[in-house]
C-alpha cells in the first residue's frame, strides 16, 4: 500500500493508509457504521456480516467480510466478495494493476483482521 499510495498522490487520488492499520485495542463495541478499519469505512454490522466501503472520485469500493460456521467440521468460514464501480477511464487505469492482485489484496485484509482479533 504505502507504493500506491506513493504513485497515486502524483495523480491526485488520495492516500488510504494502510491495509495493516487495524486498531488492536479496540473493543469490537467500538466498530460500528462510519468507523474505519484499515483502509476502509465501516458501511454496516452484523453479527455475521460486516460491509466495508470506500468512496473515491475514479471508483466505489463495497466489501462484504462473511463469516459462517461450517457445519461438517465446525470450522468458521470468512468469504471476502467485493464489488468495483468504476467512474472514469481513471478508475479503469487503476484497475489494471490491482485486478490480478485482488486476491493478494483480499488475504491480507482477511490476515489482518485475524491477527487484530
Amino acid at each position: 500500500m504505502t507504493i500506491r499510495n506513493c504513485v497515486v498522490s502524483l495523480i491526485g487520488l488520495k492516500n488510504l493508509g494502510g491495509i495493516s492499520q487495524i486498531e488492536s485495542e479496540k473493543s469490537e463495541s467500538e466498530y460500528g457504521p462510519g468507523g474505519r478499519v484499515g483502509i476502509f469505512t465501516i458501511l454496516s454490522r452484523s453479527a455475521n456480516e460486516v460491509l466495508l466501503g470506500d468512496k473515491d472520485k475514479h471508483l466505489n469500493v463495497i466489501v462484504s467480510v462473511h463469516k459462517h460456521m461450517d457445519g461438517e467440521c465446525g470450522a468458521t468460514v470468512v468469504t471476502v466478495t467485493t464489488v468495483v464501480h468504476v467512474k472514469n477511464w481513471l478508475g479503469r487505469l487503476y484497475m489494471l494493476p490491482v485486478a490480478p492482485a485482488h486476491r493478494v489484496i483480499a488475504r491480507c485484509m482477511v490476515r489482518a483482521v485475524g491477527n487484530a482479533t
